[in-house]
């Protein structure tokens, strides 16, 4: 009787640890599911670069995530390359309505001639930092998003292209922000 009671007992065990380990399992797999549903922005595009009578600069965002995003609100920062001087822009903006799955939602920062005399043949290349704030409605969570971007400028009368940041510039950048004792939402 002992012994078939010690088998017994040891099974039961490793049923109980067996089905333990896959509750713990199949509850860590929802909620990696549920994170890759979450909301998420990319640029649709390449910035649009107008400069009629002042710099405007259009970002194009779109949401590719399965779950839509609301409260969306953005900080963004433009300076100069060189990393010297107050920021020549420096604002923030929030959108009220719901942005869904494959949705496009568009910033636009315009900066006043005053700052940047758009009718210049040569204008030096120009940072901007976008910080993306969200909520997803159905997770209840909030998430943030950091854009580096380096607009490379106007080269004898030609417009150039907008690029992403090097790993490198990063860095500099938030040295940069901290040397201005500029406080953004922005996270490293």
């Amino acid at each position: 009787m002992k012994w078939s009671n010690i088998i017994a007992t040891v099974a039961t065990t490793v049923l109980a640890l067996t089905a333990l380990i896959t509750v713990y399992l199949t509850v860590a797999a929802w909620k990696v599911q549920q994170e890759a549903m979450r909301p998420y922005f990319v640029l649709r595009e390449s910035p649009k670069v107008d400069l009629e009578n002042e710099l405007s600069l259009e970002l194009k965002f779109n949401n590719v995530g399965i779950h839509p995003a609301v409260n969306l609100s953005s900080e963004t920062i433009v300076f100069d390359e060189q990393l010297e001087g107050k920021p020549i822009h420096h604002d923030e903006s929030a959108i009220v309505n719901e942005i869904p799955k494959d949705t496009a939602s568009s910033l636009v920062m315009t900066i006043p001639s005053d700052t940047i005399y758009s009718k210049q043949f040569n204008i030096s290349a120009h940072y901007i930092v976008v910080d993306l704030q969200y909520a997803d409605p159905i997770l209840d969570k909030t998430y943030s998003q950091t854009i580096y971007m380096k607009w490379n400028g106007v080269h004898e009368g030609k417009i150039q292209a907008t690029i992403h940041v090097k790993v490198e510039e990063k860095g500099k950048i938030l040295d940069y922000f901290q040397r201005h004792g500029i406080d953004p939402k922005i996270r490293s």
